[in-house]
């Protein structure tokens, strides 16, 4: 029983070796790639968004993209970058944790070409930034993942805590009234 066992694991080891399906940046579900094109598009994104330059945004976002904030809240493009908007009247010297791997200088960013046709790019960073209604410096640690459909952003979903956003937000309004 025992060599059947280990004739077995052997089999399947060498079929597993031999399947390029299988390899470290692949498997039986998809392909990931940290220097593809869409995570080079990311992060454009995201030195655009530093830069308060919102063409970039309003070029990659499909004019039909679903976006679902920390909050689970589902809004449009045009609800979107609004937002954005609303981030620059909200904070200045925004800026991005750089890698800290010395092989990929973008962000942590990677996109995921899975089997079934949908590809997902998604980034772990930091956003550093100045409130300019509350004066405080903020720190917030996110992870954010983008739906493709050509070279369109067709969803983006947020995993932050949004609690610095919300206090400078509050203050915002505190100050116009």
């Amino acid at each position: 029983m025992k060599k059947i066992c280990y004739l077995i694991l052997i089999g399947l080891f060498t079929v597993s070796c031999n399947n390029p399906k299988l390899s470290s940046s692949s498997n039986l579900f998809g392909e990931v790639r940290k220097d593809d094109e869409k995570s080079q598009m990311i992060q454009k994104v995201f030195d655009a968004v530093a830069a308060e330059d919102i063409s970039y945004l309003q070029e990659i976002f499909s004019d039909d993209l679903k976006h679902t904030n920390p909050d689970g809240v589902v809004i449009n493009k045009e609800e979107f970058i609004e937002g954005i908007n609303n981030i620059y009247d909200m904070f200045d010297n925004i800026e991005f944790k750089k890698s800290e791997y010395e092989d990929y200088p973008n962000l942590e960013i990677e996109t995921t070409y899975y089997s079934n046709g949908k590809i997902w790019t998604n980034i772990w960073s930091e956003m550093k930034a100045d409130g300019k209604y509350t004066g405080k410096e903020i720190s917030i640690r996110f992870h954010i993942s983008y739906l493709w459909k050509d070279n369109k952003i067709i969803e983006e979903v947020q995993f932050f805590n949004p609690t610095a956003f919300n206090e400078e937000g509050k203050a915002k309004e505190k100050s116009l009234n």
